[in-house]
């Protein structure tokens, strides 16, 4: 999907605020066509915290959340490919397997398990959530398309656009739509399967895959969409605002 005529949504009065909540976030690694060894976000991320009214922080693989953690708010966890630890047979990969590069699986999940016994709140975009839930002990449909009967539309065919459709919200997050039907996109071949012991379901769409779950208390949410790629995503971006203003409240507490 080309970028090149996006322009950052407006982050309101939060440019004006001193004590914006700091809101950590992951990175992807990659390896360029030269040979190079980079890390790389998709700057909608930073801009979905950003309009929110956070601060974000960006931190490479290499730095140990034990060492910076207790200096932010809150965190993102971003999107991208598939994590090995999700393979039930690990010499057989599932279908459409992209892995992630194995520095970055590393670090996500290093985040991902501090994350889970710190007081941050915390959210999971896509493969975020994934890794939340690989860390807290659930695990995943390895593939939609061969181990579930559905025709929903959850990944990108070839250079479609992104896929959208109809997602049951039950209500059960505070400061967050009441229950109903909300529309969100949907971009990726593996779900949760299993969730972790104590957390809850939150979001399912018509074929019964889980898009969005969180821990008992709803400190740690994940949602399976991008809300990043869709400014009129209201369930979404409540979400990413809850975890905002909650990040604005440790700060305080933080802080005091």
């Amino acid at each position: 999907m080309p970028e090149t005529n996006y322009s950052a949504p407006s982050s309101g009065s939060a440019a004006a605020d001193p004590e914006k909540p700091k809101i950590g976030l992951n990175v992807d690694v990659a390896v360029e066509d030269s040979g190079r060894i980079v890390t790389r976000m998709n700057i909608r991320y930073s801009d979905l915290v950003l309009q929110h009214g956070g601060l974000p922080v960006i931190f490479p693989p290499g730095v140990k959340p034990e060492e910076v953690g207790t200096d932010l708010d809150g965190f993102l966890l971003i999107g991208g490919d598939d994590y090995r630890c999700s393979m039930k047979k690990p010499d057989s990969p599932p279908p459409r397997f992209v892995g992630v590069l194995p520095r970055r699986e590393e670090a996500d999940l290093a985040w991902a398990r501090w994350l889970l016994e710190s007081e941050l709140p915390v959210l999971g975009i896509c493969g975020g959530l994934q890794a939340l839930v690989l860390a807290a002990g659930g695990d995943l449909v390895e593939d939609i398309e061969s181990e579930l009967e559905s025709n929903v539309g959850h990944r990108v065919i070839e250079a479609g656009e992104i896929p959208r459709h109809d997602v049951e919200w039950n209500g059960q997050l505070s400061g967050c739509p009441d229950p109903g039907v909300f529309t969100i996109n949907s971009s990726h071949h593996q779900a949760v399967g299993r969730i972790p012991e104590n957390w809850q379901v939150l979001a399912q769409s018509t074929d019964g895959v889980i898009e969005a779950c969180s821990d008992a208390g709803g400190r740690c949410v994940g949602v399976q969409w991008h809300p990043e790629l869709m400014p009129e995503d209201q369930l979404g971006h409540s979400i990413v605002g809850r975890l905002v203003e909650a990040a604005r409240v440790r700060r305080g507490i933080r802080l005091a």
